[in-house]
């Protein structure tokens, strides 16, 4: 099909029956990389995107911050974990949104960085430009950075921040005010306090802004940021309620096109009949890290046992394909604390009358702790600092120890996961890499959550069926050092909510108090969960030999005309929350494809 019938085919609201990129996924990276390659009029675009457009009487629950969770489960995949061995065979759910803007609809808008070492550790495995000075410019494209008032004393590095990119980036005008004394705790615990955690320096406790659109206080996401520039421009086309069953081959292993079926609403089996889609150019996937190695498994890309198992013809032997899943897992420390006067959102939630007035100051001026997602201030702690007396012995031990990957896993995944254990554990020794994050928030409940784990999981199909959850295994907490090192960081916050800076909040702890390291390991093991809705890195940027699945231009290892662009190419987990970095690689893959970097 001829540009010029592409986009009349869109002029019209139907679909077309190529296009020069056909996108699989409508998340947040998938609506980024369609919005700057409609940028040239010339080249026309389809996303399909599996879940719904926000109908416009839902938009209040994205929208005001306080409201994140109203939405409940509407708006996700639903899928369940394997029972985890490391935490008492429990089974969790899977954070995978299943709506057009992905996980920028649901999520707590915490918009931070990781450190320069975690993505100088991506270039070390065999990735060129993928580093800091790499891609901070592309975390300044992708922002509209509005710089907090003098009055909050909060400081910021203005070489660092982008100012006319599409996401809103700013703090909320009500700062819950025992923050203020949270950060003042930490810096007199000894918690490196930096200027801008934004900067590449994001060891210690700072300040976070949020996705949060100052001109009304309101959720800054990847629908509002890209989707709705881009659905102005007759070369751009998105259809959503739609999921991707296949992709198909030429017969030189070039990606030619999609096999597409409709859904009917939140419903996991199909509506209508199957019809195809070609791509003249490539096909771009950005379903995510669970789903996007799910469709190339599907497809006859993956490990070849697991596609012989499934009697699915192999087009790639590619073994990395589901492997190396990543998140960070995460435990809470239970205490009863005094935070009068301050406001807190327990109280938002349990007292209607004070809700009542809250929302209703927000409506009126957009103002108040409405306007307050899920927080403002972290730390991303180092081993040195919470293991002074220790961390050396730890580093020492996983240093002889085995890799704890699971039985059968191929050759090449081994190779890349020994390179990346000697990566991080030569960085663990020093004071630039966050192995712990730290957040003492509004409600004064302390969590810790493992930055950097050595654990990994994987993510396999079930069946042939495409309308059949994969299989997920986090496998979090296999490897022994992430469990000392959780272990630690527990035993550090505790020493941190009984220094002086917090006996303003006269904390008692209930559940740990008196525990020694081994019963803390069992509490983390019985309480833990193996995810901060960060799943990340099952098709990662490394070259094939050590499992890789892309290389550095982001083309899949092995075919033609088939590229990922999604969180599920990180090699490694970086210590933040992932919402900007994703942007970050988003930003950066659309500059590749285009053939600017």
């Amino acid at each position: 099909m001829s540009h010029w019938s592409a986009i009349s085919c869109v002029l019209r609201g139907t679909t077309c029956t190529a296009y020069d990129y056909v996108i699989v996924g409508g998340g947040l990276s998938g609506l980024v990389v369609s919005n700057r390659l409609t940028e040239d009029p010339k080249k026309t675009v389809l996303v399909i995107e599996a879940g719904v457009l926000i109908p416009d009487d839902k938009e209040e629950q994205v929208l005001v911050p306080a409201l994140i969770g109203a939405t409940g489960k509407t708006y996700d995949w639903n899928i369940t974990t394997q029972p985890i061995p490391g935490l008492n065979n429990r089974t969790f759910p899977v954070s995978s949104a299943k709506v057009v803007g992905g996980g920028t609809v649901i999520n707590g808008m915490f918009f931070d960085r990781g450190s320069m070492w975690d993505y100088d550790s991506w270039e070390l495995l065999g990735n060129e430009g993928w580093n800091w000075e790499g891609l901070e410019p592309y975390f300044k494209k992708s922002e509209t950075y509005t710089p907090p008032p003098p009055e909050s004393g909060i400081e910021y590095d203005p070489t660092t921040h982008g100012f006319s990119g599409p996401v809103h980036v700013s703090y909320p005008n009500f700062l819950y005010p025992q923050l203020k004394s949270i950060m003042k705790a930490w810096q007199d615990f000894g918690i490196p306090i930096p200027r801008d955690g934004n900067n590449g320096n994001a060891i210690g406790g700072f300040w976070v802004p949020n996705s949060l659109d100052p001109r009304d206080e309101t959720r800054s996401f990847a629908k509002t940021a890209y989707h709705d520039v881009s659905k102005k421009r007759s070369n751009y086309h998105l259809i959503a309620g739609r999921q991707v069953t296949k992709i198909l081959f030429d017969s030189n292993k070039r990606a030619t096109g999609v096999i597409v079926l409709s859904l009917a609403l939140f419903q996991a089996g199909p509506s209508g009949k199957p019809h195809q889609v070609n791509a003249n150019a490539e096909v771009i996937l950005a379903a995510g890290a669970v789903h996007t190695p799910k469709l190339l498994q599907l497809s006859g890309i993956g490990p070849a046992a697991l596609l012989k198992q499934h009697g699915i013809p192999i087009l790639n032997e590619l073994p990395g394909v589901g492997s190396n899943f990543q998140d960070h897992p995460t435990v809470f420390l239970n205490y009863n604390v005094t935070i009068e006067p301050f406001p807190t959102r327990s109280k938002l939630i349990s007292n209607a009358t004070f809700n009542a007035e809250m929302i209703a100051l927000y409506r009126a001026n957009r103002t108040g702790p409405y306007t307050v997602s899920s927080g403002n201030t972290a730390s991303f702690l180092p081993l040195p600092l919470i293991a002074p007396d220790s961390y050396r012995n730890l580093l020492d031990a996983a240093e002889k120890e085995g890799n704890y990957l699971d039985q059968g896993v191929p050759p090449e995944v081994i190779k890349g996961f020994e390179k990346q254990k000697t990566i991080l554990l030569e960085t663990f020794g020093t004071m630039h890499a966050g192995v712990d994050e730290f957040i003492v928030s509004f409600n004064v409940a302390p969590l810790v959550a493992l930055q950097k784990p050595l654990s990994r999981g994987y993510i396999e199909i079930a069946s042939t069926n495409p309308f059949d959850d994969p299989i997920v295994e986090y496998r979090a907490l296999s490897n022994p050092l992430d469990v000392h090192i959780m272990v630690a960081a527990l035993e550090y916050g505790r020493a941190f909510m009984a220094s002086p800076g917090m006996a303003l909040f006269s904390p008692i702890e209930t559940t740990t108090a008196g525990m020694t390291a081994e019963e803390l390991e069992a509490y983390v093991r019985a309480t833990g969960t193996p995810t901060f809705s960060h799943p990340s890195c099952t098709c990662p940027m490394m070259p094939l030999e050590i499992g890789g699945c892309v290389d550095e231009k982001l083309r899949v290892h092995g075919v033609k005309g088939l590229r990922i662009v999604d969180a599920s190419v990180f090699p490694l987990i970086p210590a933040t929350h992932l919402m900007s970095s994703v942007y970050a690689v988003a930003e950066r893959a659309a500059d590749i494809i285009k053939g600017l970097v």
